[in-house]
C-alpha cells in the first residue's frame, strides 16, 4: 500500500478529529485500514441515451429559434448574481420543460431549496419529461433512500458519478475507502450544467443547497452563474451526455438493493410534496404560476447580451496517476492570461498556487500587467485546509506583484447582494463561493473551476469563455465591488516587510498582524496543515 495513501488517511483522520467530527483508537483506525482496502467493479449494463436533437420542437426551443437567427454564430447569456436569481431560475426552467432536463452536481443537499428543486424534477417527470441527474458520490453518503425513489419514477433516471465502493459509501467506512482507493476515488465530478431542452442551460459555481441560494439563515456562500442560450447550449450538452455515457456514470440502482413498493413511492412522494410547502412558505417568492415561470424566462431572453463564447471542461479521466488528468480548463486560462495586457482580474473562492504553476505562471507576471485576486480569509472559508495550501505561496505572490484580497465573512456587501430580508446578515457566515476571471475587462471566464491543483487535476470541470466588453465590465464591477475594504481585507508587506492585513469597519481603517477575526487554534491548524505538501488533495 503506498506510503501517499497512509499519509493522506491519517492527515484526513486528523483534521477531522481537530474539527471534533470523529474519535479514533487504534483498533477504529485498523478495521479502517481493512475496510478501505475493499474493491468493488463497476462494469453494469446501462442504455445510451443523448441530448434532444431537435430543441426547436419546444416552445422553449422555438422561441430561441428567432433570437439566434438575429445573432448568427453568437450565444445569449445572462449574469446570475444573487442566490435568489439563480435559484428562481433553475424552478422556472424545471416548469417549463417539455421534453427533457438534464442536470449535474457535484452536492444536492436534502434541504429545503434541495426538495424543492427535486419536486420540480418529479413534477416535470410526471408531465412526461425525461428527466437525467448525474451526481458525484462524495456528496451522496446516507442519502440513497431519496435519490432510489427519485429514480424508481419511470422518466427519472439517477446515475452516479465515480462511486465508492457499494457497502462503503457513507460514515467512517466512506473515509476509508476514500483514502485507501484514492487514485480512482480523489476524481470528482465537480461539473454543474442545468439544461432544459437542450435550449437553456445554467452553468457556474453553485451546487443545490440553501447555502448557494441565499437560503440558510447560518450560511450563505457568494457565488455566480450563467444562464445561456444559443449555440452554447449544444456544446453544454455534449459534455453531459460524454458524462452520462461515460464508464464512470453508474446507475443507482447498481449500488444499493433499496427499493420501494408502488404505495410507499406514491407516500413519498407525497410526503416530499407536504414538506415542499413548508419549504416554500419560509422560502422567499418563487415564481410558481405558469405565467410567472414564462414571464421570468422572457425576461432573461430579453436581456441576454449575445457574445462569442466557448465552453471548455475537464473529461471524465480515472485512471492513471494523480497527476494525469487532463487540465483543458487550466490550459485554456493560461492561454488567456498570456494574451492579457493590462489587468486580470480573480475571484476565486479556494485559491492555491503550487510551486510548479507558479514557475508555469512567472513568464506573465510581467511589468504593466496587473494581476489582483479575491479569494476567502481563514475566517470565511468553509475548507479550512485549502486555505492553509494557498498560504505557502501567499508571500511569494505579493512579492511578485499580484494583489491578493481575502473574502471578510463580515462583509459589509451581505446587505447589498443576499435578496432575502428573511437572514440577518449579523448571524451568518458569508463566505465567497464564485469562480470568475476578467481579462483585459472584454473577455470573461465563468465556471465551476478553482485555480487550485484539485480543478487542475483531479477534478472534472466546466467553464464558459466569453469574449463581450459589456459582459466583462459587469463582472469585473461585481468583483472590484467585491474587492472594496468593507467586503474583503486587502494583503501587504508594513515597512518592517511583516504581512498584514488591512480593511475598514464602519468606514474606520483596521490593520491585523494575523488572520483576522479568528482563534489561537484555527490559526494553529492552518499552520500545521500548512506544513503539509498534500495541496492537491483537498
Amino acid at each position: 500500500m503506498p506510503l501517499t495513501y497512509i499519509s493522506h488517511l491519517l492527515v484526513q483522520i486528523w483534521s477531522l478529529r481537530l474539527n471534533g467530527m470523529i474519535k479514533v483508537n487504534a483498533a477504529l483506525l485498523a478495521g479502517l485500514l481493512l475496510a478501505g482496502c475493499a474493491s468493488t467493479s463497476h462494469s453494469v449494463e446501462k442504455s445510451v441515451n443523448v441530448r434532444l436533437a431537435e430543441p426547436q420542437s419546444s416552445v422553449l426551443g422555438q422561441s430561441i429559434v428567432g433570437l439566434s437567427q438575429a445573432h448568427p454564430n453568437l450565444s445569449g447569456h445572462v449574469i446570475l448574481d444573487t442566490g435568489r436569481q439563480a435559484f428562481s431560475s433553475r424552478i422556472a426552467l424545471a416548469g417549463s420543460a417539455e421534453h427533457t432536463l438534464d442536470a449535474q452536481y457535484y452536492i444536492w443537499n436534502s434541504d429545503s431549496t434541495g426538495r424543492i428543486l427535486a419536486n420540480r424534477l418529479v413534477s416535470a417527470a410526471d408531465r412526461g419529461v425525461r428527466v437525467r441527474l448525474l451526481m458525484d458520490d462524495y456528496g451522496l453518503g446516507g442519502k440513497d433512500a431519496q435519490i432510489i425513489a427519485l429514480d424508481a419514477h419511470a422518466n427519472i433516471e439517477v446515475r452516479v458519478y465515480n462511486p465508492f465502493n457499494t457497502g462503503f459509501r457513507s460514515g467512517l467506512r466512506k473515509w476509508a475507502s476514500f483514502a485507501f482507493g484514492f487514485s480512482r476515488l480523489n476524481r470528482r465530478m465537480h461539473s454543474k450544467t442545468f439544461i432544459v431542452d437542450n435550449s437553456v442551460a445554467i452553468t457556474g459555481g453553485r451546487n443545490i443547497g440553501d447555502e448557494y441560494f441565499d437560503a440558510n439563515p447560518s450560511s450563505v456562500h457568494r457565488d455566480r452563474d450563467m444562464l445561456s442560450i444559443g449555440p452554447v447550449v449544444e456544446e453544454i450538452s455534449s459534455q453531459f451526455d460524454l458524462m452520462w455515457n461515460s464508464e464512470w456514470a453508474i446507475p443507482i440502482g447498481a449500488l444499493t438493493s433499496a427499493s420501494y413498493t408502488a404505495d410507499e413511492l406514491a407516500q413519498r412522494y407525497q410526503k416530499l410534496r407536504e414538506d415542499v410547502e413548508a419549504d416554500t412558505r419560509k422560502l422567499y417568492p418563487l415564481p410558481v404560476s405558469t405565467d410567472r415561470q414564462r414571464q421570468l424566462i422572457q425576461s432573461y431572453l430579453d436581456d441576454a447580451i449575445w457574445a462569442p463564447t466557448t465552453f471548455v471542461f475537464n473529461p471524465p479521466t480515472i485512471t492513471g496517476g494523480d497527476e494525469s488528468g487532463s487540465a483543458v480548463v487550466t490550459d485554456t486560462l493560461v492561454e488567456l492570461l498570456s494574451t492579457a495586457n493590462t489587468e486580470v482580474l480573480v475571484e476565486s473562492a479556494y485559491f492555491t498556487i503550487m510551486d510548479g504553476m507558479l514557475s508555469r505562471l512567472s513568464p506573465y507576471l510581467k511589468s504593466g500587467l496587473t494581476i489582483k485576486v479575491l479569494t476567502n480569509s481563514l475566517a470565511s472559508t468553509d475548507v479550512w485546509t485549502i486555505h492553509a495550501g494557498y498560504t505557502r505561496n501567499r508571500e511569494e505572490l505579493l512579492r511578485r506583484g499580484v494583489e491578493l484580497y481575502e473574502w471578510r465573512s463580515d462583509g459589509q456587501s451581505c446587505g447589498e447582494l443576499i435578496d432575502n430580508d428573511k437572514l440577518d446578515c449579523s448571524k451568518l457566515k458569508y463566505s465567497l463561493h464564485a469562480k470568475s476571471v476578467v481579462f483585459d475587462r472584454d473577455t470573461v471566464f465563468v465556471g465551476s473551476f478553482n485555480l487550485n491543483p484539485r480543478s487542475n487535476l483531479l477534478n472534472t470541470e466546466t467553464a464558459l469563455v466569453i469574449h463581450n466588453r459589456e459582459l466583462a465590465q459587469r463582472i469585473a464591477a461585481d468583483i472590484k465591488f467585491d474587492m472594496q475594504p468593507g467586503n474583503s481585507w486587502r494583503l501587504d508587506f508594513d515597512g518592517d516587510g511583516a504581512l498584514r492585513w488591512y480593511g475598514t469597519t464602519n468606514g474606520e481603517p483596521e490593520v491585523f498582524d494575523h488572520e483576522p477575526y479568528t482563534s489561537s487554534m484555527q490559526r494553529f491548524k492552518a499552520a500545521i496543515a500548512a506544513k503539509v505538501p498534500l495541496e492537491k488533495y483537498w
